[in-house]
Formats: C-alpha cells, structure tokens, sequence
C-alpha cells in the first residue's frame, strides 16, 4: 500500500498512542517474569491481543526472541541486515521447520515491535510502524520491478468511481488487518 493510501485508510482512525514505559530494557532481559508481566500489561493497555504463538508444538520463547532481535540492534536491523535465521539457530527448531526465520519474523513483527519501540528505543508518542514491514526484502513494489504496471489515469469516469470504492474497500480491510497486528 502507498503512503497516500495508508493515509487515506488512517484519515478516519483514531490516533493511538503508546503506554508509558514499564520497565527498563535491561530488566527485561535480565528477568523473564519481569518481562512476561509487562508485555501481558503492554498489550492489554495497546487493546491488542496477545497469545503465545507455538512452533513446532512449543511454545515461542518470547523471551529469548526479544533478548535475541534488541541484542542485534532490533527489528529493523535484523531485517535489514538478515539475521532471522541467526536468531532462530538459538531456538534449536527441528530441522523439519523450514520457515523459521519467516514465522519468527512475523511473530516478533505482530507481537514485540511496538513493544521494543517503548521499552528499547524508548519512543513515546503517537504508534510508529515502518511504512512497509516486508519492503527490505520484498523489493516488488518497484515500479521497474514489478510484473504489471497500471496507468495513472482511469480509461473512464465510471472505471474511476467503480476504482475509487475498490481502493475504499481495500482501504478498510488493510486498516482491519492493520489493526489485528
């Protein structure tokens, strides 16, 4: 999605901001039950849903997933520089569990980058997400990348106004998608 339709899917949103800090980084690494507390606090405060995910059949040391990606310089850094499956060799998943690194991505993307924003970066303010979470990698929305290119202009006043109530559409389910992450 383009930054000028997240704006137009967010026009109408409220604008959330992050809770204030709950403890410090380092004592959220030095003590899992420290940061389990908080992060089962931070989520109940964003009004997000929080469920341990498993992989595998175990659950995900959330734990050690975020002590792992914040040691590495976080989120960002990780994706950037492709670390994921660096991370995920600490887990020791079976060798059957080919998507690891993606699966720990998505994870730590829905469930601990908003809580790495306050509790590492130390931001306060109104919610940060990068514009595109998969965009380091996923390099598609290039326009010399990309498979079909559509024209700027509609062929036709009705094609314009069938395509201004699609965009509306995808606009309320991407801001719904949004939501849920």
């Amino acid at each position: 999605m383009s930054p000028v339709e997240r704006n137009v899917c967010h026009s109408d949103e409220e604008e959330r901001h992050y809770p204030p800090l709950l403890a410090s980084h380092e004592d959220l690494v030095r003590d899992p039950n420290v940061f389990w507390d908080t992060l089962r606090r931070f989520h109940f405060l964003m009004g997000t849903k929080f469920l341990v995910p498993v992989i595998g059949g175990k659950e995900l040391d959330m734990h050690v997933l975020y002590v792992e990606v914040t040691r590495r310089s976080g989120y960002e850094k990780v994706v950037s520089e492709k670390k994921w499956r660096e991370v995920g060799s600490v887990f020791n998943f079976s060798s059957t569990i080919t998507s690891a690194s993606y699966v720990l991505r998505k994870h730590y993307f829905a469930l601990l980058y908003h809580y790495e924003q306050v509790h590492f970066f130390k931001l306060q303010g109104p919610l940060f997400t990068p514009l595109a979470p998969a965009s380091v990698t996923n390099h598609s929305w290039k326009p010399d990348l990309a498979i079909v290119q559509y024209s700027p202009k509609p062929i036709n006043k009705h094609h314009n106004s069938h395509a201004k109530g699609k965009l509306k559409n995808y606009c309320a389910v991407e801001c719904t998608i949004l939501q849920l992450c």
